[in-house]
């Protein structure tokens, strides 16, 4: 994959990680996302495919997390 269509598939990872309302939640997926794409920075061919086809899915769960988090909003914790 090349970086021209990863960079946005992360960016917009860590853009709807940041939306998640618990403190707890969002600090998590925002260190998943991250240590996911160093983790597979240097993945070629179908390798490469893959890891962008789940990327993608991921993305897509963490959209509905984040509408259900906004449906159900719980009390904000001390660390925020």
């Amino acid at each position: 994959m090349t970086s021209t269509s990863t960079l946005p598939l992360f960016r917009s990872l860590l853009r709807n990680a940041k939306q998640l309302n618990d403190y707890n939640f969002r600090v998590y997926a925002i260190r998943r996302v991250k240590t996911g794409f160093r983790a597979n920075q240097n993945l070629q061919g179908n390798e490469a495919d893959s890891a962008f086809r789940k990327g993608t899915e991921q993305l897509e769960v963490l959209k509905r997390q984040v509408t259900m988090g906004n449906m159900y909003p719980s009390a904000r914790s001390v660390m925020e």
